[in-house]
């Protein structure tokens, strides 16, 4: 799912010295629900994310754990950076010290070194155009099993926010057409576009409305629609609508975007 030849080479779980003493994973991790606003990532969403931070599937993401390997450490007086890589890429990590803690005893700084694996907690930030990881929390992992925990969390999170998506996207559609008879004009703009009838605007609007780039799927708008009309009308509709222009095609067949689209 993540190819990254760069990771070939050093062997991506040849890490037999840090869990040579591993006894069973670390329990306390897998307490406690996880926030809409806290997700597992890999060092790729990081390095694409936006301006505006990590999104996944539109949900925002404040904090974000990584699992990864240190590739490099520059120690300074007020933070250290560590060069982290995963299966993904390789980003850089900012811990800022805490010196008062440095000057009573010497916690406050992470006991790892190069090559360990580490579970970092922090923020995505911009720094000179390059995307930095602003580190609250550094631990390093002492069972490999959490690494391919982490991977499979960051898939099921994705998945469960896309579904989330997508039913929510779904509920706001059929709260639309619910609340208008199927015998009417429906449109945003005094409910009229040259040539088409009342029922060929109830599928128009549904498409015109969306702001997803590539367009509605033809299965979440029969799904709104499938009360008011047979599939046999809605599938005549649409071929009608693309032969006469009202809309097009976009990644596939079956899904479309209004050619007047807001």
């Amino acid at each position: 799912m993540w190819n990254d030849q760069s990771v070939a080479g050093g062997g991506f779980f040849n890490a037999t010295n840090q869990f040579a003493n591993a006894g069973t994973p670390n329990q306390g991790q897998k307490s406690g629900r996880r926030s809409s606003r806290t997700a597992p990532i890999v060092i790729k969403q990081a390095l694409h994310c936006g301006d505006e931070g990590i999104k996944i599937w539109g949900t925002e993401i404040q904090i974000v754990s990584i699992v990864a390997r240190i590739r490099n450490i520059r120690i300074q007086s007020t933070k250290i950076t560590y060069t982290i890589q995963d299966i993904t890429g390789r980003m850089k990590t900012v811990l800022w010290l805490d010196q008062e803690a440095m000057e009573e005893d010497d916690k406050s700084a992470p006991k790892v070194q190069v090559n360990d694996y580490i579970h970092v907690f922090g923020n995505v930030k911009t720094n000179k155009g390059k995307k930095v990881l602003m580190a609250f929390k550094i631990t390093p992992v002492t069972d490999v099993n959490l690494i391919t925990f982490h991977y499979l969390n960051c898939i099921n999170n994705k998945l469960q926010l896309e579904a989330r998506s997508k039913k929510e996207k779904t509920t706001n559609m059929s709260s639309f057409t619910n609340n208008v008879p199927a015998n009417s004009l429906v449109g945003m703009d005094n409910g009229s576009v040259n040539g088409l009838n009342p029922r060929q605007m109830l599928v128009y609007n549904l498409i015109r409305v969306s702001t997803v780039e590539q367009g509605i799927s033809k299965q979440d708008i029969y799904a709104t629609l499938k009360d008011k009309m047979s599939s046999v009308e809605f599938d005549n509709i649409l071929e009608w609508m693309c032969n006469e222009g009202h809309i097009y095609s976009t990644i596939d067949e079956e899904h479309f975007r209004a050619t007047d689209a807001f």
